[in-house]
């Protein structure tokens, strides 16, 4: 056998392991153990999909790899487990070992590892978890009966992305635990001598603490995401030479260095979700696991680029980064690199909440972040980060600001409500403003208006204005995502913005005029109203006015109403709406319409009809079949009231359909999808509209789950249909009698929106 010389020394021979997983399979559920032949479970959420066809666990392949091949962990279903490991086994001592590269840290819940090996009962103090801890933080928590002994590497932290040779070696002879990185020692400590180390009847889990924390009974947290590979247990402790003997005999077939992970290793890519017939095709979604709200978009050298909430852990609400798009033409958008990561740097190490982007006075790109830090008091700030790189036109890389820009001080706002920073700049001068979700002891929510002239420091300006919450019920909450753009002038030829603001989980907006030099909005109507009538399905507002055509466009985040255990069996949760814009109408309300460049989305006609009657629009359109498509229908009403709009996602005999239309009776814009699902009814959701003597114009695209309707430009409709039944991909007219079809046009649409 090989022998290596470190520091002087030579190397102990390196004993077979207890147990080896080499991961090398790239197929297939199961992983084989080397020493005793046996095939251990890989558990993964597709290896029994519930809405997709099955797919194997995330393998990986050897130019990614420390060998053969490797296994990303996604971070919440995948894991491996192994029979228990004894006492007796381990009564000389172990050695615990793995290569790891690491995508993201958790947040640590419970105080426990996202364990590379867990064999771990905390309440009798057996066994051990061995794994990577807040900000790459690692290390060994070890039961002794009496107690738990938890040793921690602080300063050699492991880096994302990036293998890294980890090791703990447990001496009882010696009462020593030892951590070793990349084959050095890094930690040396005593362990307990008044205790007796044991293991648990408990299974062995690569890739999940045994005993993790858990969201609403679903989610189990403490489970590493990234890869993994030639994971070894041996059954006596271990010296730096015998380690890092195994390190260079694991990187002899690569020169003595470790393999750089393709980006693409190390991330779920969208693909593994062919075949879900509820995941949207053409709407902004990203590779995979939880978004919620859009945010701070901007235009940088030809590209647009847009973020977004995100837990790269798994589709559920959790360790909030920042996610990261750029599109050419926002409708085809590229998911780069998590942009903004919690850190252990004082300024935002328990999350990366929403916020905009503005532009320094040359032009440069600025992000503005809610900063969560739950040791200071309030525990959001506002925070700030600038490219890393000009010259990088995607901006992958950006460096946080190293201390808060604004924070809230006692008087400003309601104390300990401070988030969603909304950055603009006063044309007209070397100035900032900034506007800040709170509201007002005792009144109703508010932006809080800040100004600078340097977007680093901060001068406060108060409330940007408020209403009377006993004529407005709830509207004392806090009013999240503040966002004011300028939408036209008024009839009394002044300038007009559009306040939009998000209360618990629903899109608000007011129309009216703001004063620089107040810093004061003052709105036309004191009501707020409603923006889209889905009632919470639109929500997350975020906007900008795109440099490049001077639109005033909107982005949003699309609810999925699922349950956690549904959107765990997915993979994926939320998705954004289609991006709108927005304009003021003659009347003094909003105007509102999808993006002209949708249109290039539009792949063939599949429908193209004018002037005609019901019956025969009807007749033409039972014939289509789709779950992607856009329609757009003209209809000049007659003298009867009632339905008129389309039905989608129709199943045979009408078993089940969604229907979406204007209520001319009860003057409602409205979304009835009491009969969507054989399994589920969702009921009828919508909000007040009123056609008047105008033609019925409906613009509605289908995408999947997704129903997203705007109407003569006045009113929005953003809903969820998840049919039961598989051939639920029919369509049907809703008209009244005397009606007039003026045009019903539908389209399949493009669904490779991931191009660029």
């Amino acid at each position: 056998m090989a022998t290596l010389l470190v520091a002087g020394l030579a190397a102990q021979a390196v004993t077979p392991p207890l147990a080896h997983w080499s991961l090398d399979e790239q197929t297939g559920s199961a992983t084989a153990e080397a020493r005793s032949g046996r095939r251990d479970p890989v558990h993964y959420v597709f290896n029994h999909a519930r809405y997709k066809p099955d797919s194997a666990p995330q393998w990986r392949s050897s130019t990614n790899c420390i060998h053969q091949g490797c296994l990303l962990f996604d971070g919440y279903s995948t894991d491996v487990t192994a029979p228990a490991l004894t006492t007796a086994q381990l009564e000389q001592g172990f050695t615990l070992s793995a290569w790891v590269a690491p995508h993201a840290f958790e947040w640590g819940d419970g105080g426990h590892y996202s364990a590379f090996l867990s064999q771990f009962d905390g309440e009798a103090k057996q066994g051990f978890s061995f794994g990577v801890y807040r900000f790459g933080t690692w290390g060994i928590q070890l039961g002794f009966g009496n107690a738990i002994v938890d040793v921690r590497v602080m300063q050699q932290k492991l880096p994302r992305d990036t293998w890294s040779h980890v090791a703990a070696s447990y001496d009882p002879a010696r009462h020593l635990v030892a951590l070793f990185l990349n084959g050095e020692r890094v930690v040396n400590v005593a362990a307990p001598t008044d205790g007796a180390f044991s293991m648990p009847d408990r299974p062995l889990t690569i890739g999940r603490h045994t005993q993790p924390e858990t969201v609403g009974g679903v989610f189990q947290l403490n489970t590493f995401l990234g890869l993994m590979d030639e994971v070894r247990i041996s059954a006596q402790p271990s010296e730096p030479a015998m380690l890092a003997q195994q390190v260079a005999a694991d990187l002899a077939p690569h020169g003595g260095s470790a393999p750089r992970p393709a980006p693409a290793a190390l991330t779920i890519a969208a693909s593994t979700f062919d075949g879900d017939r509820d995941r949207p095709q053409y709407h902004l979604i990203p590779d995979a696991g939880w978004m919620n709200e859009p945010h701070a978009p901007f235009y940088y050298r030809g590209q647009y680029h847009l973020f977004f909430q995100k837990n790269p852990f798994g589709p559920f609400w959790h360790q909030i980064h920042w996610g990261h798009w750029v599109s050419r033409d926002l409708v085809h958008w590229r998911e780069l690199p998590i942009a903004l990561t919690p850190e252990d740097d004082g300024l935002a190490p328990d999350a990366i909440w929403s916020g905009s982007a503005s532009y320094a006075a040359d032009g440069t790109p600025v992000l503005f972040f809610t900063a969560g830090n739950d040791a200071a008091r309030p525990n959001q700030r506002t925070g700030m980060a600038t490219p890393h790189d000009l010259d990088d036109t995607d901006l992958v890389r950006w460096d946080k600001y190293p201390t808060p820009v604004t924070l809230q001080q006692e008087g400003m706002g309601r104390y300990g409500e401070f988030r969603d920073a909304f950055v603009f700049r006063d044309g007209a001068k070397q100035r900032w403003f900034q506007l800040v979700g709170s509201a007002l002891p005792g009144g109703s929510g508010t932006a809080l208006v800040y100004e600078s002239s340097d977007l680093r420091h901060w001068a406060p300006r108060g409330p940007l204005f408020s209403i009377d919450v006993k004529q407005h019920a709830g509207f004392d909450r806090t009013w999240e995502l503040p966002v004011l753009l300028p939408v036209g002038r008024g009839a009394d030829g002044r300038e007009r913005h559009v306040f939009l603001t998000d209360v618990h989980g629903q899109a608000y907006y007011w129309i009216g005029v703001f004063d620089p030099a107040t810093a004061r909005f003052t709105p036309d109507v004191a009501a707020p109203r409603v923006f889209d009538v889905g009632q919470g399905h639109f929500s997350g507002p975020s906007g900008f006015v795109d440099p490049a055509t001077g639109r005033t466009i909107v982005f949003s985040i699309a609810q999925g109403e699922r349950s956690l255990q549904a959107e765990w069996d997915a993979g994926w949760a939320h998705n954004g709406g289609l991006p709108v814009t927005l304009a003021l109408g003659s009347d003094g309300d909003l105007r509102l319409a999808p993006i002209s460049e949708l249109a290039s989305l539009r792949r063939q006609p599949l429908l193209d009809l004018r002037d005609t009657s019901v019956a025969e629009a009807a007749a033409a359109l039972e014939k289509l079949h789709g779950d992607t498509l856009e329609i757009e229908l003209e209809l000049a009403p007659g003298t009867a009231a009632g339905r008129r709009g389309v039905s989608v996602r129709v199943a045979p005999g009408q078993a089940e359909h969604t229907d979406l239309y204007v209520d001319t009776a009860r003057q409602r814009l409205e979304i009835d999808r009491s009969r969507t699902s054989t399994k589920q009814p969702y009921g009828v959701q919508g909000g007040a509209f009123d056609l008047g003597a105008e033609h019925l114009r409906l613009r509605l695209f289908l995408d999947r789950s997704m129903v997203e309707a705007y109407v003569n430009e006045r009113k929005s409709l953003t809903s969820r249909a998840y049919p039961a039944r598989p051939d639920a991909d029919g369509l049907a007219l809703l008209a009244a009698p005397g009606d007039r079809i003026v045009s019903l046009k539908v389209w399949a649409m493009d669904t490779t929106t991931k191009r660029n």
